[in-house]
């Protein structure tokens, strides 16, 4: 997650006033063509009964269950047998990591146990399910241990990561028990091969990807590249995952994931490329890279691979449907179509110049885009078949009540989707306005259950 995010959200308050006087709602539609755009976050009256699960939310945690009013940054996996992990955040970022269970695809969650070593976790949690080539399988939970100027002594100290070690009957991993966290590239890791100075690796989001590799033929092999972000600098690293025959993890020392000769280091750096998520393509033989452009003065952008990694094309801009920050990417089966989370970030016209962070700010909050991942290569055009607002943030700049005036905290989303294309997707946010004697001013988990083919559906469109 990006530490500065409260304040730049802060800001966007203070500078409200002044927006609401010059700025038409209507500036800040999507250009001709675009996606057709659904809002699922509050029910119309009359909708049909078939719909009407479209709109629920149900709470994955809060304070009830945590003591905790402020719950962020979750990440999902889906199980072999169904269930669905979440592991989220005792804060931003830092304070410690918890995880819930749903054993009925997404209706209701518990609380699992974890170990006492999740409690010291300082960065968003990324969670994990590798398969091997023998048909084994691990679950991986990942934290990085960046410096936080309000943690006393915490400098950059690489990254964290258990993994499960509980089995369900057919051998598959139920994420149910985990070992311990082990440290790994920083000063106070057991491993003498890992021990690194503090301030040496500052990562961020660690891992926001993990992509299993392919070989020189094609096949799959026992091979993970994650990827993080250092955001002093805004320098994006990947590192590559093995196991060793003991089955413990084999990490390599990080090197820039863009451009090895710094080729792309001007527009990584002044755009501040971060949280990179990378889509492998429907025919396999292509990985896409997608940033967060954290200094939002640009769209995000996006960079192939057509060598599993190893060098990646110039970056290119997104559209303005795709964004945001902290994109999760999942395929759905059921209609092939690829299907992207993120935090929204809009700009007035669809003009990046004036920047995000002055009073033309906007946001539509926790959104989905749903498109074809060639739409990735087609720039400010690729609209997508839909925009979705999955639910409201209260809090933000949204006093004048239209649907991209949303808190942006919000997003950094869990995404799992079933064979038969039911997707259950969770995200963090104040989902309550301030008056509510539950959750008013709480910022909560919740997760929302949709298919494309209903919300597509509902909106009266025919998919591509």
């Amino acid at each position: 997650m990006k530490k500065k995010l409260p304040v730049l959200i802060l800001l966007l308050l203070l500078a409200l006033p002044l927006a609401l006087a010059g700025c038409d709602k209507n500036d800040y539609v999507w250009s001709q063509g675009a996606g057709t755009f659904v809002d699922l976050s509050a029910m119309p009256e009359g909708t049909a009964e078939q719909y009407q699960y479209l709109y629920d939310r149900r709470v994955v945690a809060d304070e009830s269950d945590t003591g905790k009013d402020y719950l962020a940054h979750p990440d999902s996996v889906l199980l072999d047998n169904g269930d669905i992990l979440t592991a989220l955040s005792l804060g931003h970022g830092k304070g410690g990591t918890v995880m819930r269970i749903s054993r009925d695809k997404g209706l209701t969650w518990e609380a699992i146990t974890v170990p006492d070593s999740f409690s010291t976790t300082e960065e968003t949690p990324t969670v994990y399910k590798l398969n091997f080539t023998d048909g084994t399988q691990r679950l991986v939970l990942i934290a990085g241990r960046p410096s936080w100027a309000d943690v006393p002594g915490s400098q950059g100290e690489g990254w964290d990561a258990a993994v499960s070690s509980s089995l369900n009957e057919d051998g598959s991993y139920d994420g149910v028990t985990w070992t311990d966290l082990e440290n790994y590239f920083g000063p106070n890791t057991d491993d003498p091969d890992y021990n690194r100075p503090a301030t040496e690796w500052d990562c961020v989001v660690a891992m926001s990807s993990l992509t299993q590799l392919k070989d020189e033929n094609g096949n799959f092999i026992d091979k993970w590249m994650g990827t993080f972000h250092d955001d002093r600098y805004f320098i994006n690293y990947k590192t590559y995952l093995t196991f060793d025959e003991n089955g413990d993890m084999v990490w390599t020392e990080p090197v820039r994931l863009l451009g090895q000769n710094k080729e792309y280091s001007d527009v990584e750096q002044d755009s501040q490329f971060c949280e990179v998520e990378i889509i492998r393509s429907p025919d396999g033989g292509e990985l896409a890279a997608l940033f967060r452009a954290n200094a939002h003065r640009s769209f995000s952008y996006v960079s192939f691979s057509t060598d599993e990694g190893e060098t990646w094309s110039e970056p290119q801009t997104l559209s303005p449907e795709l964004t945001g920050d902290r994109h999760k990417a999942e395929y759905d089966p059921a209609t092939s179509k690829l299907v992207i989370t993120l935090r929204s970030i809009v700009f007035r016209n669809n003009d990046p110049s004036e920047g995000w962070n002055s009073q033309y700010s906007r946001s539509y909050g926790w959104v989905m885009w749903v498109g074809d991942y060639e739409d990735l290569k087609h720039g400010v055009d690729a609209k997508g078949d839909l925009f979705v607002k999955l639910a409201h943030t209260y809090g933000g700049n949204d006093t004048i009540g239209d649907a991209d005036r949303a808190n942006a905290d919000t997003g950094y989303a869990g995404l799992v989707i079933y064979d038969d294309g039911l997707i259950v997707t969770t995200s963090y946010g104040t989902f309550s306005p301030a008056d509510d004697p539950e959750r008013g001013g709480d910022t909560y988990i919740i997760a929302k259950r949709l298919t494309i083919s209903d919300v597509a559906s509902l909106a009266g469109v025919s998919l591509r």
